[in-house]
């Protein structure tokens, strides 16, 4: 957990995407604990990584940041 939150802190600092950073304010503006939105995020992330390794493809990144806009909650791919 604590790599893929460095990995998600760095997508914040750099603002790319900027979806991330979004996300986590959407997130917590709805309400959910900071630790909560921070394993949602996680979550969609490694979704995309473990595809990635899966299907040995590129990262999709209009497929995470899709991943992302529907959090919280994640849909199969």
């Amino acid at each position: 957990m604590a790599a893929l939150k460095e990995a998600l802190q760095g997508q914040i600092d750099a603002d790319d995407p900027p979806d991330t950073a979004l996300t986590l304010a959407r997130l917590l503006d709805e309400g959910l604990s900071e630790d909560d939105a921070w394993r949602w995020l996680s979550a969609a992330l490694l979704q995309e990584l473990s595809a990635v390794i899966r299907d040995r493809r590129d990262f999709d990144r209009a497929g995470y940041v899709a991943a992302l806009h529907g959090l919280p909650g994640l849909a199969d791919r």
